[in-house]
């Protein structure tokens, strides 16, 4: 008898405490990335069934990110390796390795041309490189940071800019290209977990364990405002560890260790929707996008969280196992069931007759 395989059921992302996880946008809209383990997981964001895997990486991967044409996917591991590679074939063949850093990479960005990457991390000597995708050769310095590097944008428009947010409590603003330092910025007071420009360039957002949210100009690096100061008690209550923008952007989202996700409208100046979440570590927010109409949020404990701007709650949760599965098995209905080394149980699917072609009966519980 011969097998077909129909669906992957992905794990879902590696969550550290405390960390900011990096989520990747796809440029066509279609499907969003992660890693777990040295696997990246690319997976439809309508469907998330439906999903497909890249295993190229020889230790764990930590980051990886379509290029703006979305035919190379750039992915980053602990040992401070990047490698590039098609996304059109399922092959997924090797376009270029590049050895950036002598440590984990926390985050990875293209420039709007397709040629370009910036990629940080935690470093020795060096923190990130700025580097062309084909050669592999130098586009420029990172430099600024005494700690390790969490986050990395470049402004997709010109005249270019770049900026990076560290443990040690500050962003660097570059100019490009090739990228060279141009300011620091110590508005924060703590680890600054995510930099990002808004998709028309005009702003900077950056958001850190300080519970702080700062808005700059987005060529010249010039503050406009703490816009957690002036919404004041409406502010996360915690740590901010990700933020995304609008694709128009007019708002903010936001996810903090608090336990929820806030959105901000960026010209009034203040917060106009909070998702809760329960009072679990578990339920720490740590990662998000927001990609055209869907909203995500990812929690500590792994599960996909589905937003909507109707719902004060998510509308979905995507669950998953995080850790390596030990044991599987069916009951009498032929519902599937399956268990990792963490103690976790989940309900995966039920199976169905092999002339069924409805995979919306082929689904995760």
């Amino acid at each position: 008898m011969s097998y077909t395989r129909k669906s992957i059921y992905a794990c879902t992302p590696s969550t550290i405490r405390g960390k900011t996880v990096k989520l990747g946008l796809d440029p066509k809209g279609q499907n969003f990335l992660y890693t777990n383990g040295k696997t990246v997981i690319i997976r439809n964001i309508a469907k998330p069934e439906i999903a497909t895997e890249y295993t190229g990486h020889s230790a764990n991967a930590t980051v990886a990110k379509y290029s703006p044409s979305g035919y190379y996917i750039a992915s980053g591991d602990i040992h401070g390796n990047v490698r590039i590679w098609d996304t059109t074939q399922a092959e997924h063949i090797l376009k270029n390795e590049v050895k950036v850093i002598a440590g984990r990479i926390n985050d990875i960005d293209w420039d709007s041309e397709n040629k370009r990457l910036i990629a940080v991390g935690e470093g020795r000597e060096r923190y990130g490189r700025a580097f062309f995708f084909d050669s592999g050769s130098s586009v420029g310095e990172i430099i600024g940071h005494s700690k390790a590097i969490n986050s990395v944008s470049i402004r997709q428009q010109r005249p270019f800019r770049a900026a990076t947010a560290s443990d040690d409590f500050t962003v660097v603003f570059y100019h490009g290209v090739p990228f060279k330092y141009d300011t620091i910025i110590k508005d924060h007071t703590s680890f600054v977990q995510d930099v990002k420009f808004s998709p028309d360039g005009e702003k900077l957002v950056t958001v850190g364990s300080d519970k702080k949210v700062f808005l700059y100009e987005g060529k010249t690096g010039s503050k406009l405002c703490d816009l957690s100061g002036i919404v004041g008690g409406d502010g996360h209550k915690g740590g901010v560890l990700a933020v995304s923008w609008s694709s128009d952007s007019k708002r903010l989202l936001t996810s903090s260790a608090d336990k929820t996700v806030k959105i901000w409208d960026i010209e009034a100046q203040k917060v106009v929707q909070t998702f809760e979440f329960s009072n679990a570590i578990e339920d720490q927010q740590i990662g998000n996008l927001w990609q055209g109409e869907q909203i995500i949020s990812l929690s500590l404990s792994g599960d996909i969280n589905y937003l909507s701007l109707d719902s004060p709650s998510p509308v979905r949760v995507v669950k998953g196992h995080q850790k390596a599965i030990t044991a599987f098995t069916k009951d009498k209905d032929n519902t599937m069931y399956s268990g990792s080394y963490d103690g976790r149980i989940y309900i995966l699917f039920i199976i169905i007759n092999d002339n069924d072609d409805d995979d919306d009966n082929n689904n995760n519980k």
